[in-house]
């Protein structure tokens, strides 16, 4: 999967010119899972993304086992029983901002990406809101949404049913710069 995200990255990079597309090495992303007995959080900062705003084009990639939780234990039944981390070891998403878009000023943009969402091997196809906000030659992308656990295949044992959320609720928010060859 990272070797196909990897190509899609470099067809994005060589049909444009190089001032139009962004890359995000500098992006966070947290789940919560709001429960009756505990509720869930947890933090990945190694999102890597990019954006064409010449063509609307995003993408993103998310490695599972960056994400971090409060308690130790909570990361390893994350990774190991609902995940599988080693069997689907990252996230991912390809798909474009649907509508036409002035990146040439600063400001905020409301936006909606069309695409599909990889999770847990599983491929769907998602609309979601979110806004880009431009300040000279960086951009700052903020999504929030859900995610049906069932929806990717992610089973929750009977004995756990009070403790995880069967939706959990995503932050998205990714700071671009430039991309620029080396």
């Amino acid at each position: 999967m990272k070797y196909i995200f990897l190509c899609y990255f470099i067809f994005l990079v060589s049909i444009s010119k190089s001032q139009s597309v962004f890359i995000s090495e500098k992006g966070e992303v947290t789940f919560y899972s709001y429960a009756p007995v505990e509720d869930i959080k947890a933090t990945s900062h190694q999102v890597n993304s990019i954006i064409n705003t010449q063509t609307g084009e995003v993408a993103f990639m998310i490695p599972m086992r960056s994400f971090h939780f409060a308690k130790s234990l909570m990361e390893e039944h994350f990774n190991e029983k609902y995940m599988e981390s080693e069997k689907y070891p990252q996230a991912t998403f390809k798909g474009n901002i649907i509508e036409k878009a002035d990146f040439s000023k600063n400001g905020i943009i409301q936006l909606i990406a069309k695409g599909k969402i990889n999770i847990h091997g599983t491929e769907k196809e998602i609309l979601e809101k979110g806004e880009i906000e431009i300040a000279g030659d960086k951009l700052i992308l903020k999504m929030e949404f859900n995610v049906a656990l069932a929806d990717y295949g992610i089973k929750i044992p009977q004995l756990l049913f009070n403790n995880i959320a069967d939706t959990i609720n995503v932050k998205l928010n990714a700071f671009y710069v430039p991309f620029k060859k080396k």
